[in-house]
């Protein structure tokens, strides 16, 4: 619908929140004979999304010949392109049983004693007592809160004894038309025809309308909550600095600068208010007991649809790529709804743990043609395994546990290396030299040892990722330096200069640590056969260390890498410093405990190097610098080297 030259998504809105509620809340037909929302059904899992058991789905919905269908991508490709494949034989119809890609002990569907958690019974419960607050209105803005009164029993008699259909018929018609030539029929009609006419399920099914309402989500719901979560960033944001211009204002003493804070602090409340406006408008609109319910419900079905899909060859090509966008923006928008809708723990456990099994299976899937898609799966991985709780799901995940190191260290390529870094070093994260291990922290000690014996029985895809991963970091250090030097020049660090460099050096001292723990893990690769990866790693460890105290004023390194509520502790040059120690530690211990012979010299290499000063000067610089707070037992060991 267009509306002075632009796209109204209030309709696309409306259409998605009845479809939701038919598919998700279920429908009923009264003793008159009309359809109208079932209550006593509400929880019961009546709706079509809560059915458990056998499910189906026709795959003829995939090769509609209407104009917008005919034009949608498709994960094999576009439309037109698809047309010139031969693909086997397609069905017309998939089926499978809830839950049957799980595993039978871990299994949660609604036919199981555990339900999931659109439908168990504390997500229950609340439903009902939203339901039951919402018989109470407020008599006044500021009086309690009093039951509506029944209708008077004279009055529901009059609106019993006299139906709406009475009402029309006693109106004189303004037309010489009859209501059978303009296709109407009266009420009574309607009210005396079989319940199997009256019912859409012959004109339209109801996996039609979930695949229109997952086509509404994405083009009018998703933009909604981007919107929403916008609005929640800018509120957190709004409050700090509120907090921060009331702390400025309690020890300034000269009067012209508390003026200035004082209008820039209502400048800051004038948007937290407005911030405010909107969180609420999108938690009522968005964020209802009953949408949650729906959504989370969706999810579980998309799901399972895609991964029975995945396994026909042919009928993945044809799946629209809004199927697999609106599922994940709509998983997303449910983890960070507001209020939550279940807790962490339970979210992807009791209910979307083939969630996980989806996104590993296919952020690296060759019949995915768009990589922006895969891209977007990959991005759900980075973002899943930071919390604890969804980490332990990979961890008990088959598919994880099988495909997930080998996928990663093949998909670290010019495109997705940082979603590989971030995933790989919160695989590696608090198991380095001066790093500690902080309890919330999302470390897994299962997936080290994956990836350890990943690398060791595939050697080439190991030496091929090992190559990238020295070119990776020796950028990143040379975009962080030049940045550096650049603001030193100018004698300023610029906001958006300084969260560059900030990016920069984090995403650097990840790749750090991921090269410690190739070290400390696979030492072999370095250390036996030919020193060409050898020779690399300490060329990279003198390179960094040349770029890091090349920056004469520290003072000024750590000023640009701090930002606001970040410890000391956490920017300084501790963060790039230990992973190289850790590296040069975990080589010096495997050559002087291992019985072998034939290992490559690492001071040899070192002495080979044709900058024996900056060599020199930079293992001092380590020997000397102040590991007061980082110390680990293994400090002694540094002492090893000439």
């Amino acid at each position: 619908m267009v509306v002075n030259g632009t796209f109204n998504n209030t309709v696309l809105v409306s259409l998605y929140t009845v479809i939701l509620h038919l598919l998700s809340e279920g429908f009923s037909m009264d003793s008159a004979g009309s359809a109208s929302s079932s209550k006593a059904n509400f929880g019961n899992g009546v709706g079509f999304l809560h059915k458990g058991g056998k499910r189906k789905f026709p795959t003829q919905l995939f090769f509609r010949n209407d104009a917008y269908h005919s034009v949608i991508p498709r994960i094999g490709g576009p439309p037109s392109i698809l047309m010139h494949h031969q693909f086997d034989a397609v069905e017309n119809e998939v089926q499978w049983d809830e839950g049957c890609m799980n595993d039978e002990e871990t299994r949660v569907t609604h036919t199981t004693a555990q339900k999931p958690c659109c439908c168990s019974v504390t997500d229950v419960a609340v439903g009902l007592r939203y339901k039951e607050t919402a018989k109470y209105v407020p008599s006044t803005s500021k009086g309690s809160c009093k039951p509506m009164p029944e209708r008077s029993p004279h009055v529901a008699a009059e609106c019993n004894g006299r139906g709406l259909s009475d009402e029309i018929e006693d109106k004189p018609s303004t037309s010489a038309q009859s209501e059978i030539e303009y296709g109407y029929q009266s009420l009574h009609s309607l009210e005396n025809m079989p319940m199997a006419t009256q019912s859409s399920s012959e004109t339209l099914k109801e996996e039609e309308l979930l695949d229109v309402m997952l086509l509404l989500y994405h083009l009018g719901i998703s933009p909604n909550f981007r919107q929403a979560f916008y609005f929640m960033s800018q509120q957190s944001q709004s409050i700090s600095l509120l907090e921060e211009t009331d702390r400025q204002i309690r020890e300034k003493s000269c009067s012209e600068q508390v003026r200035r804070l004082k209008e820039a602090r209502n400048s800051y409340h004038e948007d937290l208010v407005d911030c405010v406006r909107h969180c609420v408008w999108y938690r009522a609109t968005l964020f209802s007991q009953w949408k949650q319910r729906g959504m989370y419900a969706t999810c579980m079905w998309v799901v399972e649809l895609l991964l029975v899909l995945s396994n026909s060859n042919s009928m993945f090509h044809y799946v629209p790529e809004f199927y697999v966008e609106s599922l994940v923006d709509c998983f997303h928008a449910l983890r960070r709804s507001d209020p939550p809708f279940v807790s962490p723990a339970l979210f992807l456990m009791q209910g979307l743990a083939s969630f996980v099994t989806l996104v590993v299976k296919h952020f690296d899937d060759t019949r995915i043609v768009n990589p922006d898609l895969k891209d977007l799966l990959l991005q759900s991985i980075s973002v899943l395994v930071q919390y604890k709780e969804f980490m332990l799901v990979f961890e008990n995940n088959r598919e994880a546990i099988n495909k997930m190191p080998r996928s990663l260290l093949s998909a670290f390529d010019n495109r997705s290396w940082i979603p590989v870094t971030n995933i790989l070093s919160r695989f590696c994260k608090g198991s380095g030299f001066a790093s500690y291990k902080n309890g919330e922290s999302a470390s897994s000690a299962t997936f080290q040892v994956l990836l350890r014996e990943t690398c060791i029985h595939e050697q080439e895809l190991f030496f091929s990722f090992l190559n990238r991963l020295f070119n990776t970091l020796s950028w990143t250090m040379t975009e962080f330096s030049m940045s550096i030097r650049e603001m030193q020049d100018k004698n300023q660090v610029a906001d958006l200069q300084q969260r560059k460099c900030s990016v920069i050096f984090d995403i650097s001292c990840s790749l750090a640590r991921i090269l410690e723990f190739c070290t400390r893990e696979i030492p072999c690769a370095f250390l036996m056969g030919p020193d060409m990866n050898l020779r690399r790693l300490t060329e990279l460890v003198v390179f960094i260390l040349n770029h890091i105290i090349s920056v004469a004023d520290a003072e000024f390194f750590d000023m640009t890498l701090r930002r606001p509520g970040q410890h000391q502790e956490k920017t300084n040059r501790t963060m790039i410093l230990a992973p190289l120690v850790g590296i040069i530690l975990s080589l010096m211990e495997c050559s002087s405990t291992s019985e072998r012979r034939e290992l490559n010299d690492v001071i040899a290499v070192f002495a080979s190097m044709d900058c024996p000063a900056t060599i020199h000067f930079g293992l001092q610089y380590l020997l000397s610098y102040n590991w007061v707070c980082f110390l680990s037992h293994s400090l002694s060991i540094l002492y090893l080297l000439p």
